[in-house]
């Protein structure tokens, strides 16, 4: 089973490698937008717990914040795969 799991995370691990370099800085950049977007979604709902009291529109603010780093990095890896897909080069 582990044997399975690690020849798995190789073939992605080779199929990255194979990737341009434009696409593996659109994905680092992207990967490094999501993350920032994420923080500060959990920045605020901690910050809402914790200092604020409780306000109901923060926290539907940090909680949207937080999705939204989710499908920003989502969309990041889908897109920028299909781009190097569509238009890499071949050889």
């Amino acid at each position: 089973m582990q044997a399975d799991k690690a020849k798995n995370v190789k073939r992605i691990q080779k199929a990255f490698d194979k990737l341009d370099k434009r696409t593996k800085h659109v994905l680092n950049i992207g990967s490094l937008l999501s993350l920032i977007v994420l923080i500060t979604g959990g920045i605020m709902f901690l910050l809402n717990r914790t200092i604020y009291g409780f306000d109901t529109y923060i926290e539907m603010t940090s909680t949207s914040i937080i999705k939204a780093s989710v499908t920003i990095l989502a969309e990041v890896f889908i897109g920028g795969l299909l781009i190097d897909y569509l238009f890499g080069s071949k050889g």
